[in-house]
């Protein structure tokens, strides 16, 4: 999250920074994270946070508090179908601010979104996987896309394009390399593992079995997983962080067409 915003700041110079989020266990860590991270390590204005009961649907307040607090972008942590007015209240009034980063749920970044907010999501940027979004990321993104959806009649999201991962290519991977099923000799090719799959361009764990995400800092040309934020534009999801991706699609950010810092 903070690199994506730090890009952001970079392409459009905007700093003040609001977060908004549901009063739930898995946005405290992250709300606790980011107000030291973005004022104390980025230097960001967070001029604004807050939380709200899971069961709202009425946003109109907590708009009129950001914009009240001069937020020039705001960061949602919405699960759920809640992501949905949220996205329409801020549409619908125009609110001179950025909605970007953070999370938003499927019902909103994914492709069904458009038709969910009934094209209320132009220019809203949060990260989905680019298999749920239909960005060719490697070679095996949209095979795999297209396979789930004539197997299962929907486009993958997060836990089911994690789960074929898995099970099709990294595990079979570690047992290949391993030539044995023994747990231990298994568990040891996989700490070895680099490979492509339809989520990441070099799938690589950590020597505590976590997730390697980002860049190398000791190979600048090492990739490993990444979140990818995509702006709605045009009924389009359009990759605009990291910025090589941004690149490689020949993207650009789009600022809403109503009056803001912007201008």
């Amino acid at each position: 999250m903070t690199d994506g915003i730090l890009h952001l700041r970079e392409l459009t110079g905007l700093n003040r920074v609001g977060i908004l989020a549901q009063d739930l266990s898995w946005t405290k860590g992250i709300m606790e994270g980011l107000d030291y991270v973005l004022p104390e390590v980025y230097g960001f204005d967070l001029v604004y946070r807050d939380v709200f009961p899971p069961e709202i649907v009425d946003f109109s307040s907590y708009f009129a508090a950001a914009e009240s607090a001069g937020v020039e972008v705001l960061m949602p942590l919405i699960a759920g179908s809640g992501a949905i007015p949220f996205v329409k209240e801020y549409y619908d009034r125009q609110s001179p601010m950025v909605i970007y980063g953070g999370y938003l749920s499927h019902q909103v970044a994914g492709p069904e979104g458009w038709v969910n907010t009934d094209g209320k999501c132009e220019y809203i940027t949060s990260g989905i996987y680019p298999i749920t979004a239909g960005y060719p990321l490697t070679s095996k993104t949209l095979p795999v896309r297209e396979a789930y959806i004539e197997r299962w009649g929907e486009i993958p999201i997060m836990q089911g394009a994690t789960a074929y991962d898995i099970l099709r290519y990294i595990l079979p991977d570690a047992i290949r390399r391993a030539d044995t099923l023994d747990t231990d000799a298994v568990i040891q090719s996989l700490e070895t593992t680099s490979i492509e799959i339809s989520t990441a361009r070099n799938f690589v764990f950590t020597s505590s079995h976590d997730l390697m995400m980002g860049k190398d800092p000791n190979d600048p040309d090492a990739e490993y997983a990444f979140v990818i934020y995509f702006q709605w534009q045009n009924e389009e999801l359009v990759p605009i962080y990291p910025k090589k991706i941004m690149e490689e699609a020949g993207a650009t950010y789009m600022f809403p067409d109503w009056p803001g810092p912007w201008d």
